[in-house]
């Protein structure tokens, strides 16, 4: 069993037999997403870890087995086609995709020991000396807490009862202290170097759930297909209309712009929320954002113009936020 920290969730408890699980994969790619996807059912689980649209890592366990990259997507197939299950999807910075990755891949810095037999001290020391990316865990049969690490410095804590990013570490000292408490510290590379690779790019989504369905005899619905090919000379193609959302979709679309607007304004204040409502407008309405392509020539134009109202905020991330949003909610 793997534990990863539950924070940002954008959706939880879905049933897998009501999803398509190639295009949530292939959505959440094209969407810049950074988090990850989990797959739970009986003695099984599984995790697609992903950074600014890049899986960077799938892992599939099944009792004490580990399999990953390709063996493990085909693993996940298999259970969710043949008994079901439960998937998750949470949101999280760059620098927590890198600790998830320590967490299901890392390298043991640490082996597991209880807290008493080690010199905590010590111990840190060496995280911070050789500029450790990756977890600090504590733990005991109940209790679960994390310690994130970027270049040997701690930037977040979490514990197994919020979802969110604590800048303390007091509740991960208290569940170091309980009694029976043991420590782990799982190491991993920068998050550039581990988008350098991408499972995406590596395996066809479609023909191993195509091949999945068929091992189950089950109807393969429909996959992710290939763009058409153009023909050489063709005529130019009009601007295709902002497409019309259903009464389900226009409800979802709705929520969705508000937390763009949220995002907006934690990084640019009012003026982010304005700018927001003004693209959305000028775009077409919120039905802009069922057009993968509209909508990444509209996050281009927000970028910009956000540099304009504050060429000192953190804009990249307030973009990398927004992708997130947009492919996790419309993932699903």
């Amino acid at each position: 069993m793997h534990f990863l920290p539950k924070t940002n969730p954008l959706y939880e408890q879905i049933s897998a037999d009501k999803v398509i699980l190639p295009d949530i994969l292939e959505k959440l790619a094209r969407g810049h997403f950074t988090g990850y996807l989990s797959h739970t059912a009986p003695g099984f689980e599984s995790y697609c870890i992903f950074a600014k649209g890049k899986l960077i890592c799938a892992v599939s366990t099944e009792g004490e087995r580990d399999k990953t990259g390709f063996e493990a997507i085909t693993l996940l197939f298999d259970k969710v086609v043949g008994i079901g299950g439960e998937i998750n999807v949470y949101r999280m910075t760059a620098d927590l995709a890198m600790c998830a990755h320590a967490l299901v891949l890392g390298k043991k810095l640490q082996q597991v020991d209880e807290v008493r037999r080690v010199d905590m001290k010590s111990l840190l020391a060496q995280v911070k000396n050789q500029d450790m990316n990756g977890v600090v865990r504590f733990f005991t049969a109940e209790r679960s807490a994390f310690m994130f690490y970027k270049n040997g410095l701690p930037f977040g804590f979490n514990h197994d009862r919020i979802k969110t990013i604590e800048t303390s570490p007091d509740e991960a000292r208290k569940i170091a202290a309980l009694p029976g408490a043991r420590v782990e510290v799982l190491s991993t590379r920068s998050i550039d170097e581990l988008m350098i690779s991408d499972l995406l790019q590596m395996v066809n989504l479609p023909k191993l759930w195509e091949a999945a369905c068929f091992r189950r005899a089950k109807p393969v619905g429909k996959a992710p297909s290939a763009p058409a090919q153009k023909p050489s000379g063709a005529v130019k193609e009009a601007p295709q209309p902002v497409p019309t959302p259903s009464a389900a979709d226009d409800k979802k679309l709705t929520e969705l712009v508000d937390d763009l607007k949220e995002v907006a304004m934690a990084y640019l204040s009012k003026e982010g929320r304005t700018l927001i409502e003004k693209r959305i407008k000028e775009a077409g309405g919120n039905g802009v954002l069922l057009d993968n392509d509209k909508t990444e020539a509209m996050l281009t134009q927000i970028e910009d113009e956000a540099r304009a109202i504050d060429s000192h905020a953190r804009i990249d991330e307030m973009v990398d936020l927004m992708r997130s949003e947009i492919a996790g909610r419309l993932a699903v």
